[in-house]
């Protein structure tokens, strides 16, 4: 005979029908039971750049006191997993935002598709990984990103991104990534993915609903929302299509365009041998 449902949980169930349903068909096909989200709120960011300084800290990353003390514009790099960088709306040059960027853990991860020994992972919890005692260094995975995020360590030979600190994980507690547990402001959040959506909307709403949420369909969805003034595209931001990248062919496509740059290297080999094969012999002829 089935257990009757205890009243205190029908009553959670109740109350949480309405926030699933506001969350339209793109948040309830989202709401997975265990999955992170991370939010970024541009309009509460202060440009303070302890995000910046607590990943590099938490993740034994390389530190430049330079980049944490200067609105000079920082790209992402093997040492730089997150980055604050100054932007100006093309269309409005007075509106003006900081913007926190990392790695966007898509739903779908083209990335991930595209590794030839499956040294990418994306967790149930939501943080796409990459395995760099697996990783090669082909960088395949640079080329399949519609963000263009991983990048290359010249000196480990390996790619390298923001994780989500999915190593911050206690036994029975999800720890908030470094980057949210040092923002002063509140402009990071990390909660379930659903509740996560459901501030991301809230906070639009509450300011007239002019903001654009960035990552509830580009790539396909992914895990990382931020909420943008404006466009990405007015703010110089990579748009990423919003059609799930059919991770098969791309692995096709990138790995065709790799041997093909190895062939066209060998033919070139080839040719420079063929060339130079009578001048070294009359060389070789006059030596004698």
């Amino acid at each position: 005979m089935d257990r009757p449902i205890k009243r205190r949980h029908f009553l959670k169930l109740l109350a949480g029908t309405p926030a699933l349903a506001a969350l339209g068909p793109v948040g309830l096909a989202e709401a997975q039971t265990g999955r992170y989200g991370k939010l970024v709120d541009t309009g509460r960011c202060i440009g303070c750049k302890r995000c910046m300084s607590a990943c590099k800290r938490w993740n034994d990353l390389k530190v430049d006191r330079d980049e944490l003390t200067t609105d000079r514009e920082i790209d992402l790099t093997a040492n730089n997993w997150v980055v604050v960088n100054f932007l100006i709306d093309s269309k409005n040059r007075s509106r003006k935002t900081y913007d926190h960027g990392a790695c966007q853990h898509c739903i779908k991860p083209a990335c991930a598709g595209v590794c030839p020994v499956r040294a990418i992972t994306k967790l149930d919890r939501g943080p796409v990984v990459i395995n760099e005692k697996k990783c090669i260094g082909c960088r395949y995975c640079f080329q399949a990103c519609p963000y263009k995020i991983p990048r290359f360590d010249f000196e480990k030979r390996v790619t390298r991104k923001c994780h989500m600190c999915y190593d911050r994980t206690p036994l029975l507690n999800y720890m908030k990534p470094a980057c949210v547990a040092a923002c002063p402001v509140g402009a990071l959040s990390f909660d379930y993915k659903h509740e996560i959506i459901l501030e991301a909307k809230r906070r639009v709403q509450k300011r007239g609903g002019s903001s654009y949420i960035m990552g509830l369909t580009e790539a396909g969805g992914t895990d990382m929302l931020t909420i943008l003034p404006t466009r990405p595209q007015d703010l110089n931001i990579v748009v990423a299509p919003e059609k799930v990248v059919n991770q098969d062919l791309d692995k096709i496509r990138i790995t065709a365009a790799g041997l093909t740059g190895a062939s066209g290297l060998a033919g070139l080999m080839y040719l420079y041998a063929f060339l130079t094969r009578d001048k070294d012999k009359r060389g070789h002829d006059e030596s004698d």
